[in-house]
């Protein structure tokens, strides 16, 4: 989809409020072309974020002792708060890179050059047998 495309479509008057946002809102950011499905997308995705927010804030304010479907602005703080706190953040690139230099300093093992193919040890294989004898019957007896 073009610029001018995308913006007739967010000039259109016959489309909701927020579909005229988040078109801006891609403008604004730099994305002159995309999908007509990324806006469904959007939405979808900040209907469902709006909406978790809202009922984890009405589940706190009715905690602190506010009427049932009361949500204040206090309840909807704490609710961002908590969801974002979910999200875990990265570690620094420098620290990413300091470990990744300390383990690939270490050398791997030289492989072993024999004809066929590489398996690991009979015990560790899935084709060994992996059952033992049990000459008590302990656990037959207690079924």
């Amino acid at each position: 989809m073009d610029a001018s495309r995308a913006g007739a479509v967010a000039a259109d008057n016959s489309q909701p409020q927020d579909v005229a946002t988040i078109h801006q809102l891609l403008r604004s950011m730099g994305v002159d072309e995309f999908e007509p499905r990324v806006v469904n997308q959007l939405m979808d995705f900040m209907y469902k974020y709006t909406t978790d927010i809202l009922l984890d804030a009405e589940v706190f304010s009715e905690h602190a002792g506010r009427a049932a479907g009361h949500v204040d602005v206090n309840g909807v703080t704490l609710a961002i708060h908590s969801r974002m706190s979910s999200y875990a953040q990265p570690p620094p690139q420098d620290r990413v890179a300091e470990l990744a230099k300390l383990y690939n300093d270490i050398p791997l093992p030289d492989m072993l050059v024999k004809p066929g193919l590489p398996l690991p040890p009979d015990v560790k294989q899935v084709t060994a047998p992996n059952w033992q004898y049990d000459p008590t019957h302990q656990y037959q007896q207690q079924r």
